[in-house]
């Protein structure tokens, strides 16, 4: 049973890139948490953004980008998901501010990790701690990381484990009872992210 809300967030988001109308009823449900994520990391133009995980439908990247003017780079470890979401940047004609690549988050030094000011961590990832753990040995300090996490109710349904994640010294936005969010934390990098 774990994970199928990950099933179920992956098949909207498929829907959500091929229909436009879906997409912004979608978009509705996005809407105050990107922008309570903006605010809480003070995401600002000059800012380099990595989300990883984006799915098929980029909803957040692209709601990051539109709200801060920031540029953004999505990754994807699933190749299916790739080209649908390279489509949908490009029909919203953001595919000069949103790119998206196909890489591993616990491997992301492929990329230059060191580049980004700010990293955005999907609820839908796994492994949360070999990521965390990859970002902590590659990030420069000062950088940004938000880390969505669901409802207590919900954890098991997601492919995560948090118990091995230290979450100690960081700040928080609680998103809406009717979203599958409790919060969004964020860390900034201090050499090591580790407390």
């Amino acid at each position: 049973m774990a994970g199928w809300i990950v099933q179920l967030t992956q098949q909207i988001e498929y829907w959500a890139a091929a229909s436009p109308l879906v997409f912004r009823i979608a978009t509705c449900y996005y809407k105050d948490i990107v922008y309570k994520e903006a605010m809480l990391a003070q995401i600002r133009p000059s800012d380099s953004i990595l989300c990883i995980g984006g799915g098929p439908c980029p909803f957040s990247a692209i709601m990051l980008h539109k709200l801060t003017g920031a540029k953004v780079t999505v990754i994807d470890n699933d190749w299916t998901c790739i080209q649908p979401a390279r489509q949908i940047l490009s029909r919203l004609d953001l595919a000069d501010a949103v790119k998206v690549l196909h890489h591993d988050g616990c491997a992301v030094n492929q990329i230059s990790i060191h580049d980004y000011t700010v990293i955005h961590l999907a609820a839908q990832i796994s492994p949360i701690e070999g990521i965390v753990q990859h970002i902590q040995r590659y990030a420069a300090p000062g950088t940004r990381l938000l880390i969505r996490t669901p409802k207590c109710k919900l954890k098991r349904f997601y492919c995560r484990s948090y118990g091995l994640l230290n979450l100690c010294d960081c700040q928080a936005v609680y998103h809406k009872r009717t979203c599958n969010l409790d919060c969004t934390l964020l860390y900034v990098q201090r050499g090591a992210l580790s407390c």
